[in-house]
């Protein structure tokens, strides 16, 4: 087929979709915009083979291809210098393979996690990944994202737990790296390599996993203090003990009356939980004079489960006066720079121009918060607070913002393995196919 498709009409192209994907496409609706984009068709594969064809046929005729999974962390990165194609992977829900006796399991890139971890709980496992995002989040796009949640502590993040990926290539190649691998692109560790990519790279079709037992039992304990520093610092006393948490998580709401905690999660033989609960509150010192120990489902409600929906969503009591907007980011800085970082954040907060929710995963240095004020209060408050990570040896990223925003705003900053990523870019996807513009530096 000609180039003249990419000039053709939308119904055109969609014509010429429809026989590679066994009529699975259809128009864009409103709710199928990536960053305000709106591409010309949304096509829906059922297999391998029907992503492969449709990467093909768009590399061939110079089009664009957006990824799609669960469509919850569509609001991360640059608004896509183009997007003629949506390819929607729900299509792409099962597991693949399970074996529960050599810990691995290998899931297609759109199945969602809350559904995988369902299947592996009937045997007593689980994929020890509790990243921050809604049930629709899928496995594709979690790897994609690299997304992680409290117990990264203990378990490791996505890079540390997937050991296998198959993906396809922008030019329509299928390749695999890691576990169970028939076919390598040469030089590279793939499953790294396109942890993160923001599909920028190709197209996750499947990824494997290595598992973990369900713990048998689990305890968190809670307290308070009137500022978040002397929590930070009981952190950093946490992890240089004897204990053993799987999430440490301090949290507040500069709305709130009440002041932030600290939660410690402890997870193992029933015994041993119980033990380590009571060497954390004796660790506190008076900051646990108040402390709440709290088990099995009020634990999960208290603590935990707002986690998942990512607690950093919910909605902020009305400022006074002026119109309001709203951003979600996420900054990464050394453990023992997270009490800085929470200072920076509460003096500006501090204005009423500007409120707070934040959750830091103290332990491993993860924060994410969300900001709420008129538009040149955020604008000030990103830079301050990209400002202070740098300062600590990390980063910031925007992962959500609104469209009065988001051209106003670099949301990933500097990296200085930029000049790399664009090399690896180059040689990946020379043509742009693959979420142009939507990447660190424009990639």
């Amino acid at each position: 087929m000609g180039v003249s498709v990419r000039a053709a009409s939308p119904e055109a192209l969609r014509d010429a979709l429809g026989p590679l994907v066994g009529g699975r496409v259809r128009a864009a609706a409103q709710g199928d915009r990536v960053a305000g984009v709106r591409p010309a068709a949304v096509v829906e594969p059922g297999d391998e083979a029907a992503v492969a064809a449709v990467l093909a046929f768009a590399d061939r005729e110079g089009l664009k291809v957006l990824p799609r999974g669960g469509g919850t962390q569509l609001g991360l990165g640059h608004p896509p210098a183009g997007g003629d194609i949506l390819l929607d992977l729900g299509r792409l829900g099962a597991v693949v393979e399970y074996a529960p006796g050599d810990l691995t399991v290998t899931a297609q890139a759109g199945l969602r996690l809350t559904d995988l971890q369902a299947a592996l709980a009937r045997e007593g496992q689980w994929l020890a990944l509790d990243p921050a995002l809604p049930p629709a989040a899928t496995i594709g796009g979690i790897v994609a994202t690299n997304a992680s949640g409290p117990r990264r502590l203990r378990y490791g993040g996505v890079r540390d737990q997937i050991i296998g990926v198959r993906v396809v290539r922008p030019d329509g190649t299928i390749a695999r790296g890691g576990g169970k691998v028939v076919k390598n692109v040469a030089g590279f560790d793939l499953p790294k390599l396109f942890t993160g990519a923001l599909g920028t790279l190709g197209v996750i079709i499947d990824a494997t996993f290595r598992l973990h037992p369900i713990p048998a039992a689990s305890r968190t304990v809670v307290l308070t203090a009137p500022e978040p520093a002397p929590l930070c610092d009981l952190t950093l006393r946490i992890i240089g003990s004897t204990l053993i948490a799987s999430a440490i998580d301090v949290y507040g709401d500069t709305t709130s009356s009440e002041g932030p905690r600290l939660a410690v999660r402890f997870e193992g033989e029933a015994a041993a939980v119980e033990d380590q609960a009571r060497g954390m509150v004796a660790l506190a010192g008076h900051l646990g004079a108040g402390a709440r120990t709290l088990r099995g489902e009020e634990e999960d409600r208290i603590v935990w489960r707002g986690v998942s929906v990512d607690p950093a969503r919910a909605p902020i009591p009305g400022m006074v006066g002026g119109p309001t907007l709203q951003l979600l980011l996420k900054a990464s800085v050394l453990p023992s720079e997270v009490g800085r970082w929470l200072d920076r954040l509460g003096s500006m907060a501090d204005s009423p121009r500007l409120e707070a929710t934040w959750r830091a995963h103290a332990g491993h240095g993860l924060i994410v918060a969300r900001l709420r004020g008129a538009d040149d209060a955020l604008i000030a408050a990103v830079a301050a607070l990209r400002e202070a990570a740098l300062a600590g040896k990390g980063s910031l990223v925007v992962t959500d913002a609104p469209p009065e925003l988001a051209g106003r705003l670099d949301p990933w900053g500097p990296s200085p393995a930029l000049d790399l990523m664009r090399r690896v870019k180059e040689q990946f996807d020379p043509r742009g196919t693959l979420n142009p513009g939507r990447f660190i530096g424009g990639i």
